[in-house]
Parts: C-alpha cells; structure tokens; sequence
C-alpha cells in the first residue's frame, strides 16, 4: 500500500530526479563546449563537429576528457529521455496503491 505522504515523497522524488538530471546535462555540455574548440578558419572558431564538417583534421577531437563527456552526455541523454516511462510508472504505482489502501481501508471497517 502506499499513503498520500509516501506519495508526495515519490512525487518530489522523482522532479529531484528530473532537475539533477537537467542540471547534470547542462553542466557536461558546457564542459564538452569548452573541450571542443579546436580549429580557426576565417576568423570564427569551429568545434569538433564543424571542423570535421568542413573536411579539417583536429588532433584535438579524440582526448580522454572530450570522449568522457560525449559518452556522459549519451547517458544523461538515455536516462532523460526515458523519464516520461518512469513518471508514468510511477504514477501508476501510487494510484494503484492508494486504489488498493482504501479497498483495504473498507473492508476493514
């Protein structure tokens, strides 16, 4: 069974979730953004991808960090993305329970 208050606790729980997981995917993107300045061609500064784009060889596309972070982003990516799945199953988990606590609560009576 779950309570109202054990419902409120999985409800914040999970817009924690949600705001750590956006302040985390902002935060490694700004880290890869400063990673990734590599080539200047006509007076613009290009990253990784637009110096690629562009057909320009970078020795400074393939370091460790700038391959952490890509990956870490990947990963937040994945896990937000399948937060709409998890709302929705946690959202059923408290109807569901408090459906089953007041069927319980009155056969009790």
């Amino acid at each position: 069974m779950v309570s109202l208050l054990e419902s409120a606790y999985m409800a914040v729980a999970f817009v924690v979730f949600v705001i750590v997981v956006a302040i985390g995917g902002n935060v490694l993107t700004s880290v890869q953004s400063t990673q990734l300045v590599t080539a200047t061609v006509y007076n613009a500064t290009l990253t990784c991808t637009q110096a690629f784009a562009a057909g320009i060889v970078s020795a400074n596309c393939s370091t460790v960090a700038s391959n952490a972070t890509a990956s870490g982003l990947t990963g937040i990516t994945n896990l937000a993305s399948q937060s709409g799945t998890i709302g929705t199953i946690l959202g059923a988990v408290i109807i569901i329970g408090l459906l089953l606590g007041a069927f319980i609560m009155g056969r009790r009576e």
